[in-house]
């Protein structure tokens, strides 16, 4: 069966087509290479009784071809295994199983992407009130591109007024 693993132990059995393309030989050596056999011929006669007169008197031999030869033969084809799971209530349940497990893997790959995101967001706007900040022909300048510095919440930022005489 193929397994599917899909991580914290859950592994599932699916269906299987197994195609095996396969080529045999054959030889087939007859020795002595006899093409031809003898065999006697006896005479049949008999008397008035019906007894044969000369039993087992051979009058002479019959040439016979013996048809004796080599052969050699090829054989091809293609052999094919489908095997299938039976217990339908297993597969289902794997399968929900499955489904769970990779709904957990997207959350912790969510929150690690959004923990990410924080630290560079922290890290670069620390960096950019310290006044550091890559070049902008450094492959790492598009790194904090994207972070705006704003004045905090109740800040008050230093400044002026004219007053009137």
């Amino acid at each position: 069966m193929t397994e599917n693993q899909y991580g914290n132990g859950i592994v599932c059995s699916g269906a299987t087509l197994s195609i095996s393309p396969f080529a045999t030989t054959s030889v087939a050596v007859k020795r002595p290479q006899d093409y031809i056999y003898h065999t006697p011929v006896y005479n049949e006669a008999t008397d008035s009784d019906g007894n044969y007169t000369n039993a087992g008197e051979i009058l002479f031999y019959r040439e016979n071809y013996s048809g004796n030869k080599d052969s050699t033969s090829f054989n091809f084809g293609i052999a094919a295994t489908i095997s299938v799971p039976l217990d339908r209530k297993f597969q289902n349940a794997c399968l929900k199983s499955a489904t769970t497990q990779e709904k957990i893997q997207r959350q912790i790959l969510s929150k690690e992407r959004l923990n990410y995101e924080l630290a560079r967001l922290k890290n670069c706007g620390t960096l950019y009130r310290d006044g550091i900040r890559f070049a902008k022909s450094s492959k790492y300048y598009s790194l904090c591109e994207d972070i705006v510095i704003t004045e905090k919440m109740g800040q008050v930022i230093p400044h002026t007024h004219k007053l009137k005489q």
